[in-house]
């Protein structure tokens, strides 16, 4: 079986964590590298976050850092809901792992320019590493295959009332990747807030009982009481590992071709996700957006990972 060459741009980050924990535990794919953008947390918490997850499990990864803040305004974070480490009161345990001394956008750069096959990139944070290197490297863009993404919204935001936290972060950087050209899956609020982990999973990954199941534990717990609180609900959604579980089984998903552009002038709506499902604006649609999935497979998914890895 042919591996699926990708490339991993995230905010580490509580989802985030869960959706590395599932790329590195099936090896049908081959991940080229991890880059870091700020986001959730502050970029330095969220580069030691992946260096240290994927230090410990996948040590041959490289990990590189990108940009500290949006590409035009000042960073936005989570940490109301990711804890200031960005995976809750989890300690990650520490790895010799050195970071790449090129940043993200040099590092991914140098990945497409040796690599003779065409590269799938997965964007579980805020998109600036990616918009950088697009208009920094305009020749390497033919070497991506598509960009899967977790961002957007076409029910509501989670930030705003109209924005998505990842797109809402940078839009000028989303905006930047939506008229790229390239080939997209997005995986907005419409699908991953169906992608939830209840109450009794958790209890199932606790009861994994190695490393990754801690880890897991602890970033789904600390989610847990951030939703509890604030939504009045027992379940989690678990955004960021949509994109990799679309990657190793598109058929737990059901989607639609749609256009997809972003509002970067509203008063009240800058970083909302357009998603014209019913064509109202007449343009080519741009990306495969994902609206349903099959959860239980989803979270079977999950723990065999956790469980394997």
């Amino acid at each position: 079986m042919q591996k699926k060459l990708i490339l991993i741009d995230c905010d580490p980050g509580c989802d985030d964590a869960l959706a590395l924990l599932l790329a590195f535990a099936n090896e049908e794919l081959r991940i080229k590298g991890i880059t870091v953008s700020a986001g959730n947390v502050h970029i330095n918490n969220t580069t030691e976050n992946a260096r240290k997850i994927t230090g410990y499990f996948r040590k041959e990864i490289p990990v590189s850092k990108g940009c500290e803040k949006p590409m035009f305004r000042n960073i936005v974070t989570a940490s109301e809901v990711h804890g200031e480490s960005g995976i809750g009161k989890v300690v990650l345990k520490n790895t010799d792992k050195k970071i790449e001394e090129k940043n993200a956008m040099e590092f991914i750069a140098e990945v497409l320019k040796k690599t003779e096959e065409k590269v799938t990139v997965v964007i579980t944070g805020p998109m600036t590493n990616i918009a950088v290197f697009l208009i920094s490297y305009p020749e390497l863009k033919n070497k991506i295959e598509k960009f899967v993404i977790m961002g957007g919204s076409s029910i509501g935001g989670n930030v705003t009332p109209s924005a998505e936290f990842n797109i809402y972060v940078d839009a000028e950087a989303a905006d930047i990747v939506f008229k790229s050209g390239i080939d997209i899956v997005l995986c907005p609020l419409d699908v991953t807030m169906k992608a939830y982990i209840t109450e009794e999973d958790l209890e199932d990954i606790k009861n994994i009982g190695n490393y990754a199941s801690e880890i897991a534990y602890g970033a789904i717990k600390n989610s847990l009481e951030f939703y509890k609180e604030f939504y009045n609900t027992n379940k989690v959604p678990m955004h960021d590992p949509c994109t990799i579980a679309y990657l190793l089984n598109s058929e737990i998903f059901k989607g639609n071709e749609a256009f997809v552009g972003v509002e970067l002038k509203g008063k009240y709506t800058y970083g909302e996700t357009i998603i014209d499902y019913r064509n109202k604006l007449g343009k080519n649609k741009n990306a495969l957006v994902l609206n349903e999935i099959d959860r239980e497979k989803f979270v079977e998914m999950l723990k065999k990972a956790i469980k394997s890895i």
